[in-house]
């Protein structure tokens, strides 16, 4: 775990960090904030680097400016928010955490739930012009289950819904299709993000079920996305990392 802290922050350099399944240790360089329940072996965590992260304080939305919402998961450490201290612009910049926690079989529970917990977030006019929302959600639709893929298809819109671009999506043409994608579509956006250990051969390469997701303004703000999929990695790890910069 002490290689993984170190290539995250002498390789990466990252200003915030939305890591999954991760042994937050205490030192762990900047603030962070984390969502954990006792019964959670892993933490999902904002960690800050360049600049120092705080809890978001209970934000009011454009429905009800009489009753603050906590930003909080219902299913322990299915996300972290977390606000970067120091913002650009001094225009409040929002980072979240993401994990399909497998509680106890299905991620797709624990991320709809998170997404649910999340709507007032995106409604609050404070806060929701520049948010960034990524992690390992454990949800994937390259799969020939014509059930399963429109399921997940529509979680991943769901999350869009919330007034969110995919990053991958968007950086597209900068990659091209992933060769010999199950999705079989001409304009595949996927990557490899994930490698099972129990996984055969033949399916090597075609696991993407980590995503970064971004605000219009910050999406237009997008100068790179990315995917450090490097042999290197796989040593670390079983997932990639997403490494996306922004101009200010």
């Amino acid at each position: 775990m002490a290689a993984t802290w170190s290539y995250l922050a002498s390789e990466l350099h990252p200003t915030i960090a939305l890591v999954q399944e991760a042994a937050v240790v205490p030192e762990a360089p900047g603030g962070s904030f984390s969502s954990r329940g006792e019964d959670v072996r892993y933490e999902t965590a904002v960690v800050g680097y360049a600049g120092r992260v705080e809890p978001l304080p209970p934000v009011v939305t454009r429905y009800d400016s009489r009753r603050p919402f906590t930003i909080a998961p219902r299913v322990p450490a299915s996300f972290a928010a977390a606000q970067l201290s120091d913002p650009p612009d001094n225009v409040p910049l929002v980072a979240i955490s993401m994990y399909g926690i497998m509680a106890p079989v299905y991620a797709q529970t624990g991320v709809l739930r998170a997404v649910a917990d999340l709507i007032p977030l995106f409604d609050a006019p404070a806060f929701r012009r520049r948010i960034v929302l990524g992690g390992d959600l454990n949800v994937y639709d390259q799969t020939t289950d014509k059930v399963m893929r429109g399921r997940w298809l529509a979680i991943v819109a769901l999350i869009e819904s919330l007034g969110l671009v995919n990053l991958l999506k968007v950086t597209q043409a900068t990659r091209g299709p992933l060769a010999g994608c199950p999705c079989r579509d001409p304009n595949c956006w996927h990557v490899e993000t994930f490698r099972h250990r129990n996984a055969h051969p033949d399916k090597a390469g075609y696991f993407n079920n980590d995503y970064l997701f971004a605000t219009p303004e910050l999406a237009d703000r997008l100068t790179s996305l990315e995917v450090r999929n490097e042999p290197e990695v796989w040593l670390l790890s079983d997932h990639c990392p997403l490494v996306a910069r922004f101009a200010f």
